[in-house]
């Protein structure tokens, strides 16, 4: 990562020397220094960079995404063996943001077991993995039981 590269990350994100600085863990000063071109932007900063940038492209308006996802269905039967066998069916769904994917890929696994999930942006990188994917799905889905349980037990 340049000097531009880390420039343009910033400007992204809207962080200030001293927010980015915050974020990476180090000073305005270390910014300063690579935005100025007196040190180089180390691997380490580079690739903590690209993870803030990710969980940033997380927020629910960020889109268009894709969600991406494979169930398994193990109740077909082959025809040559007579025996159960199982076949992975893979969806690609385009969403206008992550908060559509969400729930689309929440109303699926309430219907099948997901296999694989997660949501990419336009150039394939990824911006929910599977596990934070099916942990974000299920933390909703608590939250949403322990809304309506509270609501239940509120006096009228």
């Amino acid at each position: 990562m340049d000097l531009w590269g880390f420039k343009k990350w910033r400007r992204k994100l809207r962080y200030t020397q001293a927010e980015a600085g915050e974020k990476l863990g180090l000073s305005r000063g270390a910014v300063q220094y690579w935005e100025s071109e007196i040190r180089p932007v180390p691997v380490a900063v580079e690739l903590a960079c690209q993870e803030l940038l990710r969980l940033w492209k997380q927020r629910p308006e960020f889109g268009p995404v894709t969600l991406l996802c494979a169930d398994y269905a193990d109740d077909l039967i082959s025809l040559e063996t007579s025996a159960s066998v199982g076949s992975l069916f893979v969806r690609s769904e385009r969403h206008l943001n992550n908060e559509n994917a969400l729930k689309s890929a929440a109303r699926q696994r309430e219907t099948m077991t997901l296999f694989i999930a997660f949501i990419v942006e336009d150039d394939g990188n990824v911006i929910w993995s599977g596990p934070e994917l099916l942990r974000e799905i299920d933390v909703r889905k608590n939250a949403s039981i322990g809304e309506k349980t509270s609501a239940a037990k509120a006096p009228s």
